[in-house]
């Protein structure tokens, strides 16, 4: 080493980087490779000059040429990562080009010639690593060895790799020996060896390899080429941990919460967790949402665990996705937004998860946060049908069958519908039995048909048990067997099938299967009006009133009347305002009874009609407005009431009787 040289290193040593850098671009300038090669690291880490990738990329460079080994792997790392230019001369640029992009490329090509980054250049890349490594550069060919595995800049070659692996192992290099590792644990270019690869992870972790010590511990949790070790696994993901290793931390966090190899302590698992979602492992977010949602460790905040979730998500976990979707759609921890809900569904979608790809489809095909687009919802059912999702190939066979979004294709359908069916799909053996008993897209085969429904029904798919209630009410060639279908109807009433309910109610009422049973009707017509059927509410309504089948209660009636009306059923809101007006089952309050009267008229109920053109004719609770009240009448005379002629009749009389108004002389006017 030169005495110049000596001297400039010395500036460097003292930290004078300007007169370091002054007496190394001499030296480098006269061709000296050490000197080429230090100055090219001060330009790297903008020390005593304008930092600049480009200007460093030149300088390794002439001495790589040269045969400098450091600059040779130096100039290997740049062309692997690339990258721009930082410290002043990067901040410049970058806030020029917000302004003027053109004239701040123009000022950098004029006064950095070099440029000042560097793209990612694999083969260059591994070109000069090559170099660095064959001059025994260990560090060089433990990268070598990394880039033949992942193959950048080349095919794949786990021989070459394992070649250079050993190389850099044989001088202690740790990245080397965790490679070795990762070949012998995954069988890349060798036979599968968990010996070997505890032996070489074990080298790696001693010398403080966070990867190799995660790695060891995954195989002392699991115990794959050793016994397993649960309280070692813990010590080495502890000490990964410790290096800011994300998915050791996460590891360190599930033996806490487990208590596996460690107290169970749910307090630092959350910590690991959050230590590691900070670090951006999606992982360990994940968990930290559930704990959240659980309550596990810490307080239960829905808000928090959508946080969490949210950033999983937004680090482009198909999962996070899928369930913030999910926590969009019900309104948990988040404001319910469907519009959120289906952009995360179809990202999710757009990854290839299934679930997610039928929800986003259900949301164009019902128009739910988006525009219905039933050819959109066409295209995702079918992605999830082809990944066999069952419920999707349902969807699929349904929108093939309705024509929507696509020309109705019975064939298509039954075949999505069959595939369905043979996953075991309810309601895909139903509806594939339906079309054996039209023959639309299969032969028409009742036997088929009835087989199909009893599959369903063995599942407990409730409509299949009303459709095989349909399939003996009918004469079919051999009598019905109202016994089996009256059985069939009540298995699916049981199961809360709403049509069984009702046709159990009706048959019940009229005696259709034998002797009428008001009672069993009555119960019947209960359990649809708790589903909340408008029309069952209004028969249990009158029922209560007139003690069929359950005590007389007009209290309960004039609720059920309600519940009723509120669905806008016009009978029930006419029923409700005539109780309301005679309070009977409630204290009478003509305002809301003329509130509902209006409702029902509205609907075209002529006895509504009637009652409401009486209140403007006789000034109740409205003032009296005779030319509403014949609007009202006529309108129920259109519909031939025989009450609504003599009351137009009568307010023709009236109309007659009264004196014209006089006619008063004009005021004199006052000026202006």
């Amino acid at each position: 080493m030169s005495r110049a040289l000596k001297t400039a290193l010395a500036a460097y040593e003292r930290e004078d980087y300007r007169g370091a850098a002054r007496k190394l671009t001499s030296l480098a300038r006269a061709g000296d490779p050490e000197a080429q090669y230090r100055l090219g690291l001060l330009y790297a880490r903008g020390k005593g000059v304008l930092g600049n990738l480009g200007d460093a990329i030149v300088w390794y460079r002439r001495a790589a040429e040269q045969g400098h080994v450091e600059a040779q792997s130096q100039l290997s790392l740049a062309y692997l990562y690339g990258g721009h230019a930082h410290y002043e001369v990067g901040r410049w640029y970058d806030a020029a080009a917000e302004i003027d992009k053109n004239a701040a490329d123009s000022n950098l090509e004029l006064m950095f010639p070099n440029g000042i980054s560097v793209p990612q250049d694999h083969p260059e890349a591994l070109r000069w690593s090559i170099a660095a490594a064959e001059q025994g550069l260990a560090e060089a060919q433990a990268n070598t060895g990394m880039m033949y595995a992942r193959g950048l800049g080349c095919e794949t070659d786990y021989e070459a790799a394992r070649r250079w692996y050993l190389q850099a192992a044989e001088q202690g290099v740790a990245v080397a020996e965790f490679g070795l590792g990762v070949l012998y644990a995954n069988g890349f270019g060798v036979e599968i060896d968990l010996a070997a690869a505890t032996r070489w992870y074990d080298k790696a972790a001693a010398r403080g390899h966070a990867d190799a010590q995660t790695a060891l511990a995954l195989m002392c949790t699991s115990g794959a080429g050793m016994e397993r070790d649960p309280e070692r696994a813990v010590v080495l993901f502890r000490q990964a941990a410790e290096y800011g290793n994300g998915r050791a931390g996460h590891n360190l966090a599930l033996h806490l919460l487990r208590g596996d190899g460690v107290p169970q302590n749910l307090i630092m698992a959350e910590t690991y967790f959050r230590q590691a979602a900070r670090q951006g492992y999606t992982p360990a977010m994940l968990n930290l949402a559930q704990m959240y949602s659980l309550g596990q460790g810490t307080a239960q905040s829905d808000s928090e665990a959508a946080l969490w979730y949210r950033a999983a998500a937004e680090a482009g976990d198909a999962e996070a996705q899928f369930t913030m979707g999910a926590l969009y759609a019900r309104g948990d921890g988040v404001a319910k937004r469907l519009v959120d809900a289906a952009r995360w569904f179809e990202k999710a979608a757009t990854q290839g998860h299934a679930a997610a790809q039928f929800n986003i489809a259900v949301f164009y095909r019902d128009g739910t946060g988006v525009e219905r687009d039933p050819g959109r919802a066409l295209e995702w059912f079918g992605r999830a049908a082809e990944q066999g999702m069952a419920v999707a190939q349902t969807s699929l066979g349904k929108l093939h069958l309705s024509g929507e979004g696509v020309q109705r294709d019975y064939d298509t359908a039954a075949m999505w519908l069959r595939r369905a069916a043979e996953a075991g799909d309810g309601d895909a053996e139903t509806t594939l039995g339906i079309l054996h008993l039209h023959g639309h897209g299969v032969d028409r085969d009742l036997a088929a048909a009835e087989q199909l429904f009893r599959q369903a029904a063995e599942r407990g798919y409730a409509p299949a048990h009303f459709q095989l209630g349909h399939f003996y009410s009918e004469d079919r060639g051999e009598g019905a067997n109202p016994v089996e279908a009256a059985r069939c109807y009540r298995a699916a009433a049981e199961a809360g099938h709403l049509p069984s309910q009702l046709i159990l109610a009706r048959n019940h009422l009229t005696g259709v299967w034998g002797p009428s049973d008001e009672a069993e009707a009555a119960a019947w017509f209960y359990r649809a009006a708790e589903a909340g059927h408008a029309g069952a509410q209004f028969q249990l309504a009158t029922m209560y009133c007139v003690a069929q089948g359950v005590p007389k209660d007009l209290g309960l009636a004039v609720a059920w009347f309600r519940r009723a009306a509120e669905q806008d059923e016009r009978f029930a809101q006419y029923n409700l305002a005539v109780m309301l007006h005679k309070g009977d089952g409630v204290e009478a309050d003509p305002e809301e009874a003329l509130k509902w009267y209006r409702k029902a008229a509205e609907q075209g109920v002529p006895e509504a009609q009637i009652a409401l053109g009486d209140f403007y004719a006789a000034g109740r609770v409205v003032t009296i407005d005779h030319d509403e009240a014949r609007r009202w009448f006529e309108k129920a005379a259109n519909q031939g009431h025989e009450g609504a002629e003599p009351r137009l009749a009568a307010l023709a009389r009236l109309q007659e009787q009264q004196p014209a108004p006089a006619i008063q002389p004009p005021r004199a006017g006052t000026g202006s």
